[in-house]
């Protein structure tokens, strides 16, 4: 299923017999801040680093973790190097990359301790 409102980010308990997440970056971090991202005014808030996002991702990833069901994130958080040292602490361990960023996403990957 992918998780891109933030009512199955919260309560992903409620999606048990899925046989996977994929997290879209783009869209929940769109809906959990509200803010439209082709919106001027309000883009600075879309930050997949924000601390409302990260948690969210990172209780997708535990509740994954702890019921054998594979969680992954796809959109441009997965290959942007600042945002993934934080993707990885909140416990996601597949990012989906394009093959421009792989390079760089690996550089960020590799110097992360987890």
């Amino acid at each position: 299923i992918m998780v891109e409102v933030p009512s199955v980010a919260i309560a992903p308990e409620a999606f048990a017999g899925v046989a996977f997440f994929s997290i879209g970056s783009n869209d929940l971090t769109q809906y959990v801040m509200a803010a439209a991202r082709d919106n001027a005014v309000v883009a600075h808030l879309n930050s997949v680093r924000h601390p409302a996002v990260l948690r969210l991702v990172g209780s997708v990833a535990a509740f994954g973790q702890e019921n054998g069901i594979p969680v992954s994130l796809c959109g441009d958080a997965g290959g942007d190097p600042a945002s993934i040292p934080s993707l990885l602490e909140a416990g996601l361990r597949d990012l989906s990359v394009a093959p421009a960023q792989l390079a760089m996403a690996k550089a960020a990957i590799a110097d992360v301790a987890v």
